[in-house]
């Protein structure tokens, strides 16, 4: 086993314990139960709502006032007043939202010799144990190359392969469909939400070896088959503008590989990434701690006893994170990175440019990782949807908030401290320590 690896003796518990995969674009946490397994998914362009004009009408006519309190020491007063009268309307801007649920029926209740891991190396996820005498493996991924997330269920027992899978969101109270679609797949469709907003596919298929597979409703349903690969594909029509055929297109494409190629591809990409850096710290005796279960090796620390080993882990975990949720051609990882399960997740899970968007990549230049700030420049330089590279231009040298969506709009939200328009300068001293970095280049010569 990888020294690179976080492992576990159990399933998750909730969601901060299941193990994330991604591909910058594609996102899931797996929780690793043998009965009922559960994939929370994403996609980076499921926002709730289209663009909006949230400027506040009264903004204009409340300057002067706001000006004339400061200048006499009124302070209290011009806060409530630039409050009211400088904050965007409404309060709040766009959020980020979850795509759904994978749910793998497998009835497994009674394991033994279980291990749920994520190797960061080959960024792959498995969970494996023992049923009614037969050994099972899954394993996990969302490649970047295939623009997929694949689930493999193996079994070490010939025809011992047999469940259902079904797609969700929030209970499929926010689908519009949900359905299925040449004998091996199922698919939900609908809308982000709010007016404006973008819509969704995402099919699941099922490809086995030996056994059957067929679809009862909106269930599919795999049968004593050997093995079998199930590919997800997800998209919106913030970039497509027929999501489904989209997804239909990305599975016909990777489904021509087989499993073994697909794999393989996917985990030499994420190599290239992941080993250009590597850290060591302790010596022979912290190597051997990674026979522990992680959480394990967490209690150690706890109680006062040294793991310089999980110390180099976690380095390298932080890494990974960057390069499951930042890849060319995706959104910037946001407050969630990407991964998320809420329909409106903490802080709306949104792009907070005077540190927090900063720190999501304070590893992508020191830590070799280039490639993985490309979709935080291509927000900075994409004029909010609606407005031309003209009105860019023009608007470069004006404030920005604290806050930034999807849809690249950034006026003030949350009253009061959000009026501070710092993020600009935030994210301009970004650039600067980039072409300190990077030298010179056509490039960084671009920013």
């Amino acid at each position: 086993m990888s020294t690179m690896s976080l492992w576990y003796r159990k399933p998750a518990s909730e969601w901060n314990e299941a193990l994330p995969i991604g591909n910058g674009r594609l996102g899931g946490m797996v929780f690793g139960y043998s009965d009922r397994e559960r994939v929370q998914l994403n996609e980076d362009s499921v926002w709730y709502g289209g663009p909006m004009d949230r400027n506040n009408p009264d903004a204009l006519t409340s300057l002067a006032d706001i000006r004339r309190m400061i200048a006499e020491g009124r302070l209290s007063d011009a806060e409530k007043l630039a409050a009211e009268a400088m904050s965007g309307t409404p309060l709040q801007m766009r959020h980020y939202t979850t795509l759904g649920e994978l749910y793998l029926q497998f009835g497994h209740r009674e394991v033994s010799d279980y291990r749920r891991s994520l190797d960061l190396e080959r960024g792959v996820g498995s969970v494996t144990y023992e049923a009614e005498g037969v050994r099972y493996r899954r394993e996990y991924f969302a490649s970047y190359p295939a623009g997929v997330l694949a689930v493999r269920v193996e079994a070490a027992r010939p025809g011992s392969v047999s469940f259902s899978a079904q797609l969700s969101r929030v209970h499929n109270y926010y689908v519009d469909q949900v359905s299925s679609v040449n004998g091996n797949a199922i698919f939900m469709t609908g809308s982000c939400g709010g007016r404006g907003g973008s819509d969704f596919a995402a099919v699941l298929a099922a490809f086995p070896e030996g056994g059957a597979v067929r679809t009862l409703g909106e269930y599919l349903h795999v049968e004593q088959a050997d093995s079998v690969t199930l590919l997800l594909a997800a998209a919106t029509t913030f970039r497509e503008a027929d999501p489904y055929q989209a997804c239909m297109d990305a599975l016909e494409a990777a489904s021509g590989m087989p499993y073994a190629e697909l794999l393989q591809t996917h985990a030499d990409d994420h190599a290239a990434l992941f080993r250009r850096v590597e850290l060591r710290l302790g010596g022979a005796e912290d190597r051997e701690l990674s026979g522990l279960a992680t959480d394990e090796r967490l209690q150690r620390l706890r109680q006062g006893e040294e793991d310089h080993g999980l110390a180099a882990l976690y380095f390298q975990y932080g890494r990974y994170l960057l390069m499951a949720s930042s890849r060319p051609g995706s959104l910037p990882a946001n407050l969630q990175g990407i991964w998320n399960e809420h329909t409106i997740p903490p802080w709306g899970g949104k792009y907070t440019i005077n540190i927090n968007a900063q720190m999501n990549y304070w590893p992508a230049e020191t830590c070799n990782l280039s490639e993985c700030h490309e979709p935080l420049f291509d927000l900075i330089e994409r004029p909010p949807d609606g407005k031309s590279d003209v009105w860019l231009r023009r608007v470069r040298r004006s404030p920005q908030h604290r806050h930034l969506g999807r849809y690249r709009a950034a006026g003030p939200l949350d009253a009061g401290y959000a009026l501070a328009d710092g993020g600009g300068m935030a994210l301009s001293a970004s650039l600067g320590a980039l072409r300190i970095r990077r030298g010179p280049g056509p490039f960084v010569q671009g920013l």
